[in-house]
């Protein structure tokens, strides 16, 4: 009877195993994840029932199970790799405080009689019940706030809170170990192993709480370059507004002086007159583009300028017409690439950028090609600003992948033949 209780509070101990697996990290893909979970369940269940009854064996099991549940997320879970090893130490870390804190309870209950609490003992059955129970609601406790947070925690943050439970984890077995020998100080060490619990869990939700506000700073700095790059936009649009203007006003006065010039019999003169006027009032080397928006016209054709003024050849192919409901998402991206690829294609010998927009089907294609003078993946790979002041730029890349994402699409960065090329599929249809 007593064996058929210890298997049962085991098998229970890993089905919470396997919720706290699956619920905090999810499923890379969903498709026979019942057969994955009923595997890991069966293996987990194999180990510690099996192996924990061996003689010698029972440290040795603890790690096996912490290997096997990390192999399994490895393979079939979501989350960074350290997430993992998180959820891998998780079971250990939690269950140990937990059963060391009932035991203790229950102990003391018996009149510090510790044999009452160990298998076969009196309160053995209530012992394993509160102990299952709480290892249970902690898990939900953690899955419930993974759900709720909006980010992962960082490579370092994540470093230091495995730290942080491993030593938890060190303090915890040490402590028993000198409390079997002082069975009248079991209350202090009760109340020890109860804040060593608490503890890890209030780092745990102040880590996340960390990077919550961090990426809430992170989108207020976002927000605060578009806005800029709106201004900027709004600041192009009236001179090109005030441009073409000035031309209207002036093309009256070129207009009527080679009327006159006609009207006096000065047909070559007139003539003359016509090509000074375009070769200096009008810049022959700029080519405005349509896309039916005039935010992203303004915006593309003050690149063009910017090219024209630069000696940077730039080729625009654009097959799409765009509508209003998203141009200022539209013109935040083409900002950033273009501004991006006249910085980065300044340096080289024969400076080229290209232009693609098409429309696939429902989705938009865009790309943008710079020449480079070598290679920029390899040199930075995460693709950081080089500027000195780090808090004011440094946000085009992140700002062209959050409007991606908003969107629901993609963006490659890649090179090829002296190229760095942007790729962006875009979801701009509904």
């Amino acid at each position: 009877m007593n064996n058929l209780i210890e298997i049962f509070a085991s098998l229970a101990e890993c089905s919470i195993i396997v919720r706290l697996c699956n619920g905090f990290l999810g499923f890379k893909n969903e498709k026979l994840k019942w057969l994955k979970t009923i595997v890991l369940y069966i293996v987990l269940a194999l180990v510690d029932i099996f192996l924990c009854s061996l003689e010698g064996f029972e440290n040795i099991s603890i790690f096996i199970v912490l290997l096997i549940v990390f192999v399994y997320s490895y393979i079939f879970l979501n989350g960074k790799l350290l997430e993992k090893a998180f959820v891998a130490i998780i079971p250990t870390v939690t269950e140990l405080p937990i059963n060391l804190a009932v035991m203790g309870i229950f102990s003391a209950v018996a009149d510090n009689d510790r044999t009452a609490v160990l298998p076969c003992g009196t309160l053995r059955i209530p012992v394993l019940f509160f102990s299952k129970a709480l290892f249970f609601f902690a898990c939900e406790i953690l899955i419930r706030i993974r759900k709720k947070q909006s980010s992962s925690l960082t490579g370092f943050q994540w470093i230091i809170q495995l730290s942080c439970f491993l030593i938890s984890f060190l303090i915890s077995t040490l402590l028993w170990n000198l409390s079997r020998g002082q069975v009248e100080s079991s209350p202090y060490f009760l109340i020890i192993f109860l804040l060593i619990a608490v503890l890890n869990v209030l780092l745990y939700i102040l880590m996340n709480k960390m990077q919550r506000d961090n990426v809430t700073k992170e989108e207020y700095a976002l927000l605060r370059a578009n806005l800029k790059a709106q201004e900027k936009f709004a600041v192009e649009a009236r001179e090109r507004y005030t441009e073409m203007k000035m031309l209207r006003h002036d093309v009256k006065h070129y207009l009527s002086a080679t009327a006159e010039l006609i009207s006096d019999g000065n047909p070559e003169k007139a003539k003359s007159y016509i090509e000074s006027v375009i070769n200096e009032k009008i810049n022959p080397t700029v080519v405005g583009v349509n896309t039916g928006s005039t935010v992203i016209d303004a915006v593309i054709n003050r690149r063009l300028e910017v090219c024209a003024e630069k000696d940077i050849e730039m080729k625009c192919l654009i097959d799409t017409q765009f509508v209003s409901e998203n141009d200022v998402d539209v013109s935040i991206l083409l900002s950033n690439l273009l501004d991006n690829a006249i910085e980065g294609c300044s340096n080289t010998e024969l400076p080229q950028i290209e232009l693609i927009v098409k429309k696939k089907k429902s989705l938009t294609y865009i790309t943008v090609k710079n020449s480079i003078a070598s290679s920029v993946l390899d040199e930075n790979p995460s693709l950081k600003t080089s500027k000195n002041d780090k808090s004011a730029h440094g946000y085009g890349i992140r700002s062209i992948k959050n409007i991606v994402e908003k969107y629901n699409g993609s963006v490659d960065f890649l090179e090829d033949n002296g190229f760095f090329i942007t790729e962006i599929w875009l979801e701009l249809e509904k």
